[in-house]
């Protein structure tokens, strides 16, 4: 009866251990709404201290087997010779020994088990923070690089510049061409922009035909003349779909960071740059 209450014991504990896991990572995979970090974050609080609930109840387990071997062996002690007992103590070190091996094989297969959800996990935050048709980062990601750099230029002052871009006329797009050439002109525009870019600079589908931009380190007038360079590439570069060539043009509005500034403040102003760009005839770059 021993035996198996404390086998029972080990394999409940254990087990509990890893359905926990599996459940939480899972549950957590499957919802896409849910904000990253969080998601790696409530990993590591889950896994960790069921690991060590793991080794707890495993330890627990032993000492009980242990516990029930000295009772046995007392009464072989007292029924029994001095042979007896020797050869008795020979088989508990053995059992001891194969049931440490076993919490070794056992922990060896958890830790390999919540490695293997970090990477799941880790996989599912680069696509959640990716736009599949573009390729660029998406909104969630650009919320979250938002608010970096703004706490960054809260802490150190440097110049940083916010833009939003949108394709003029993108409606017209998809009416006179279709909606597949649309999706390509989006996946040039995105592709044009980035390849202009500094590696500090962050470019984001923010949703529809608009674009977002930060740029570190870049004041108004800088920021100003790269959005011009992009501006002027766009227009010219020449899109086609299927041998058919569609004019393109995009616009931005600008704002730099200035003391007292929220997030809100300079997007505010940035899209009301847009506007005014888009009442200016569209193909231009207009800052706030």
């Amino acid at each position: 009866m021993g035996t198996k209450w404390t086998r029972f014991i080990e394999m409940s504990v254990q087990a509990f251990a890893l359905i926990s896991v599996w459940r939480g990572a899972s549950a957590m995979v499957a919802n896409g709404a849910m904000t990253e970090p969080l998601l790696l974050q409530a990993l590591e609080s889950l896994a960790i201290p069921v690991t060590v609930l793991a080794v707890i109840g495993s330890a627990a387990a032993i000492q009980l087997r242990l516990r029930n071997r000295r009772k046995l062996d007392k009464i072989i002690s007292d029924e029994h010779h001095e042979s007896a007992r020797s050869i008795d103590n020979s088989s508990l070190a053995k059992c001891n020994e194969r049931v440490i091996t076993e919490l070794q094989d056992q922990l060896a297969e958890l830790n390999k088990e919540k490695e293997q959800l970090i990477q799941l996990l880790q996989e599912k935050s680069v696509r959640l923070r990716k736009d599949p048709l573009t390729d660029i980062p998406n909104r969630l990601a650009y919320e979250e690089r938002f608010q970096q750099e703004f706490q960054r230029w809260k802490r150190f002052g440097n110049p940083l510049s916010f833009l939003i871009w949108d394709v003029d006329h993108f409606k017209k797009v998809n009416d006179c061409y279709g909606h597949a050439a649309g999706d390509e002109v989006l996946r040039r525009v995105a592709q044009q922009i980035s390849s202009r870019l500094r590696s500090t600079d962050f470019l984001a589908r923010y949703g529809g035909e608009e674009f977002t931009m930060l740029l570190p380190g870049a004041d108004i007038e800088s920021a100003r003349q790269l959005a011009d360079q992009i501006r002027r590439h766009i227009s010219e570069c020449g899109f086609r779909y299927s041998d058919t060539h569609i004019p393109v043009t995009i616009s931005c509005g600008l704002a730099s960071f200035a003391p007292g500034d929220s997030l809100e403040s300079v997007f505010q102003r940035a899209d009301q740059a847009l506007y005014q760009a888009k009442n200016k005839g569209r193909n231009c770059c207009w800052a706030c």
